[in-house]
């Protein structure tokens, strides 16, 4: 006899394994029975049950027949290949994303910066701290055909102190 149980089995606390109850629980384990995934306690009072109740050995030799008729059935052949997405891709994509996210917020803070150093509260309107004639004319600097070229040399031009007294080339 097994390890588990005692060679005298009427130690055992038994559950009337014959009530409905009993016969829903030993219908849930066939399959786990077919499949072979119950202790050799739990086989054993499922075999105990399927010894003395003809409906749940009905349904057992039901379930036997399909599961051996599913094993011995062929794999379909498929027409098209099953690809499974790389995870670095997806790391990569999704590293892609944050980092335009982030840039799109830089960019935006630094839009309303500039916009703050040149005289605008970020509503469009000048601020009352700079004259009207500094509004405007950063509105037309920035409504300029070569506003960006201007940037771009701006941004490549050394500043007084930006470099610490070195000459950028």
């Amino acid at each position: 006899m097994s390890n588990y149980l005692p060679e005298d089995s009427s130690e055992l606390p038994m559950i009337d394994s014959f009530s409905p109850r009993g016969c829903d629980r030993a219908r849930a384990q066939v399959s786990a029975l077919l499949d072979g995934e119950l202790s050799e306690l739990e086989e054993a009072d499922l075999r105990q049950h399927l010894d003395g109740c003809p409906a749940c050995r009905t349904y057992h030799a039901g379930a036997e027949s399909i599961s051996g008729s599913l094993r011995a059935a062929p794999l379909e052949e498929l027409d098209f290949p099953i690809a499974v997405p790389n995870r670095h891709y997806v790391a990569t994509r999704w590293i892609q994303a944050a980092s335009a996210a982030a840039m799109v917020l830089v960019a935006i803070g630094l839009g309303s910066s500039q916009g703050i150093l040149a005289g605008h509260d970020g509503l469009g309107s000048a601020s009352s701290s700079s004259s009207p004639g500094r509004a405007s004319s950063s509105a037309t600097y920035l409504q300029s055909p070569d506003y960006e070229r201007r940037l771009l040399n701006s941004l490549r031009t050394p500043r007084r102190g930006r470099t610490g007294g070195a000459v950028a080339q």
